[in-house]
């Protein structure tokens, strides 16, 4: 835990250093207040250590689709790589992994997950959802992957953006695109019941495309974060290791939710985009019978959305400088509301 004692009038007092100090590192402070029980995650991996968890159901995620598993509270998720499966091609598929709670009203996010937990995943590492909820959504519990296999610095679950028809277009024209990332999230999120089950196509189709724009967990996909010439951070990504037929990560999760995953059409980088062929990889779902703690540790900062309006509407409500413009429709983000009416 850092020691927040010091008063901030003594800090301010003292001569100015702009070395790091871990003490008042803001983001550091909030990741010590929600750091995990592994005592508690421990008991969740013994479960498939003892075999006493029980089989919930197997599934086949395609080459070249997404689909969305659902996974109760207390529950795991195993996201199996069989290089070797026939139809396979002997090396690793990537995927990209999103989540998002059985009532839609939660979504793996990245500025909170990022907050608390970093760029990348490691065992024990969570996945935490959006301002006005903020509650844990998953906990890594298992990683098999064969770290020594990788460059040294290079890790393989990190958080950010995927392939869409914008980038692949971008860097191979338009008129190669296949299939990306975004275009499998359409597919897994369209596959969600309260989803596919909204009668305005046009509203459907929006809250998909809300939901497919989210940043999301890239896994194995081998990947630093470095420095470039500019000075500027950025992720660099290498071909993923071939692995070992049975070579998996687990997710327990902390609610009831959907595990969204896209079949990354760019998931073997061995080769060029217009090249590739994917494998198909293998789900499963337990139940360990441990019911979750962690959604009640942000119990304490729900709520504050009243009062934050409150101190809102108290300051200067001057509008934004204005200039001469041209006339506009106006549009929400998601557009599925007129703002004119």
């Amino acid at each position: 835990m850092t020691n927040l004692s010091k008063s901030c009038g003594e800090q301010l007092t003292e001569n100015f250093n702009s070395s790091y100090d871990a003490e008042v590192d803001p983001v550091k402070t909030y990741s010590d207040s929600l750091s995990a029980d592994l005592a508690f995650y421990e008991r969740v991996r013994d479960t498939k250590r003892n075999n006493t968890r029980k089989h919930v159901y197997s599934d086949v995620l395609k080459a070249e689709t997404g689909n969305s598993f659902l996974v109760k509270a207390g529950q795991v998720i195993r996201i199996e790589q069989r290089p070797n499966a026939k139809g396979n091609n002997g090396r690793t598929q990537i995927m990209d992994v999103l989540m998002v709670t059985t009532d839609l009203a939660q979504y793996s996010d990245h500025l909170n997950s990022t907050a608390i937990e970093g760029f990348n995943q490691r065992l024990m590492s969570g996945i935490w959802s959006q301002s006005r909820h903020f509650r844990k959504m998953a906990t890594l519990v298992e990683d098999e992957f064969p770290y020594e296999e990788l460059e040294d610095g290079f890790t393989h679950i990190w958080l950010a953006a995927h392939c869409s028809p914008e980038y692949i277009g971008l860097a191979h024209g338009l008129d190669k695109v296949t299939n990306s990332c975004h275009e499998n999230f359409m597919h897994a999120f369209n596959r969600i019941p309260a989803i596919a089950n909204i009668q305005d196509e046009k509203l459907r189709k929006e809250v998909v495309q809300y939901f497919a724009d989210r940043n999301d967990w890239n896994i194995f996909q081998g990947n630093q974060f470095m420095l470039d010439e500019q000075n500027i951070t950025r992720a660099r990504m290498c071909p993923t290791p071939p692995v070992k037929d049975g070579t998996a990560i687990e997710w327990y999760a902390e609610q009831d939710m959907y595990v969204v995953i896209s079949n990354c059409p760019y998931g073997d980088q061995h080769t060029c985009y217009t090249k590739i062929e994917n494998n198909d990889v293998f789900i499963e779902v337990f139940d360990t019978g441990i019911e979750p703690y962690a959604p009640a540790l942000t119990d304490k900062i729900q709520g504050w959305a009243g009062e934050a309006w409150k101190r809102v509407e108290a300051r200067d409500s001057s509008l934004a400088e204005q200039q001469p413009l041209e006339p506009v429709t106006l549009q929400f983000p998601i557009d599925v509301i007129d703002l004119n009416q």
